[in-house]
């Protein structure tokens, strides 16, 4: 996801600029303004964020970045980092909610119905117990199941999977969670030991439609939006401070 802030004033003000500047100075001033609409594009998306978002994790909003433009090339970005060492990048888990409509699979389902445990036209539904405070399932808990389901390694790379060693059995992986229909609930079990005795809970639900999403973040509208309103100011600015510095 990209927004691209162009260096194109109306054309009075363009011409207005280039009699006060010249071409050098009006070329550094158009840069300028870019880089300062990407910067207050910046600001504006994140407290969309802030309020749109289901307590955003901090990763996800240092996600966002600005690349400024230049003189040769006259155009800034805003967008959200499409790669990380680990993990999957914003640029993609982000998609549903700026774009709204239904998702693919995640990884962790892809793994399901790698390993047969789960049809290719299902999806897999977290329940409420699994949810971390920002409405997420952390990592470890996903490589947990997979582990213990004995799909992990179609996801890492490695024998992540739980086995009869000591270790393995120790993590108790293989025991604690497993595959099953349960009273019409298809989907994947976790054993528990209560005060009552022992008792079995869905983690994860297996649904036939591919959940629906409703655009909460609408980046790009937020950008277009603060361009038409404050564009024309920060070209402007952008003169001016042009001005004041072109003899120093």
């Amino acid at each position: 996801m990209v927004v691209k802030i162009d260096a194109r004033p109306e054309l009075k003000e363009l011409s207005r600029a280039f009699s006060e500047l010249g071409s050098k100075q009006l070329l550094f001033a158009m840069a300028l303004a870019a880089t300062r609409m990407a910067q207050r594009i910046k600001k504006g998306e994140l407290s969309v964020m802030r309020r749109r978002l289901d307590n955003p994790i901090q990763q996800t909003l240092n996600s966002l970045y600005v690349k400024a433009a230049t003189k040769q090339n006259l155009q800034a970005h805003v967008w959200f980092k499409d790669q990380w060492s680990s993990g999957i990048p914003a640029d993609r888990y982000l998609q549903p909610v700026v774009q709204g409509g239904t998702r693919r699979h995640k990884r962790f389902e892809r793994a399901l119905i790698a390993r047969g445990i789960m049809r290719s036209s299902q999806y897999a539904t977290p329940t409420p117990a699994l949810l971390d405070s920002h409405g997420n399932v952390k990592g470890s808990m996903i490589m947990k199941i997979l582990s213990g389901l004995g799909a992990a390694e179609t996801v890492s790379g490695y024998q992540a999977n739980a086995s009869s060693s000591r270790r393995s059995r120790k993590k108790g992986n293989a025991h604690r969670f497993f595959a099953a229909e349960i009273e019409g609930t298809m989907g994947v079990w976790e054993r528990r030991s209560t005060a009552w005795g022992d008792a079995v809970r869905p983690v994860f639900v297996f649904v036939d439609r591919s959940p629906r999403y409703r655009v909460r973040f609408p980046f790009f509208q937020v950008a277009e939006n603060m361009v038409k309103a404050n564009y024309a100011d920060e070209f402007r600015s952008a003169i001016d401070y042009a001005l004041a510095t072109a003899n120093r």
